[in-house]
């Protein structure tokens, strides 16, 4: 069993391969599971429709299995599930990242997907730091409206995966006039900048993206 910080009110533990987080705040409990390797059905069932959605999408071009649950204690907030569900889905992906660092993985990468009209770019490089930089490039971009949630709760998601990565994400919207699909662009580049993470770099065995060699 990892620990995590005893503020974020989670725990990560590897079992057969399989990252498994629990996270209990006075709001909420989530329970993540995620790993790598032969593709399983996701199940997830967070309670937003367009949210298991991106996490479907995010799942599926990051070539992860994934299965979350989340479990309501006080207020119904989309921001909570969200970015409850992404510190979790980040320290689950970091434990994974951790033991893929023993054989060398690449530790940061980058992507550009579309979804018809929308077009999107991410970059990512876990260095043990929690930064996010989302930009949407429309009016409004917080309070805007999309399937059954807002684009601030997406926001909420990928600041959430940062701080449980301890990552750096640089994610922008460049083009899409369908809000779903301009978040849907998004997911795909987060997605396969984070599967490129995971490439296989024997010349860092033990070693991370950035000099200093370490995580933490």
């Amino acid at each position: 069993m990892i620990p995590a910080d005893d503020y974020r009110g989670m725990t990560v533990e590897i079992v057969d391969g399989r990252a498994v987080v629990r996270r209990v705040t006075r709001e909420a409990v989530v329970t993540l599971r995620v790993s790598r390797g032969r593709r399983e059905e996701p199940s997830l069932a967070s309670g937003i429709a367009f949210f298991d959605h991106m996490l479907e999408m995010i799942a599926w071009h990051a070539a992860l299995n994934l299965e979350v649950e989340f479990e309501r204690k006080t207020f119904a907030l989309r921001h909570v599930v969200t970015e409850d569900i992404g510190m979790a889905l980040g320290m689950g992906v970091l434990a994974l990242l951790r033991a893929a660092m023993r054989e060398g993985v690449e530790g940061a990468a980058g992507a550009t997907m579309a979804m018809d009209e929308a077009l999107a770019t991410a970059a990512l490089s876990f260095e043990g730091r929690s930064m996010a930089f989302i930009d949407r490039e429309t009016e409004g971009t917080r309070a805007e409206l999309v399937e059954d949630m807002a684009g601030a709760d997406m926001i909420a998601f990928y600041e959430g995966f940062t701080q449980g990565a301890r990552c750096t994400l640089h994610l922008r919207v460049l083009a899409g006039r369908d809000p779903h699909h301009s978040w849907e662009a998004a997911a795909r580049a987060f997605a396969v900048a984070l599967r490129g993470c995971f490439g296989s770099n024997p010349f860092r065995a033990g070693l991370t993206a950035g000099v200093k060699g370490t995580l933490d």
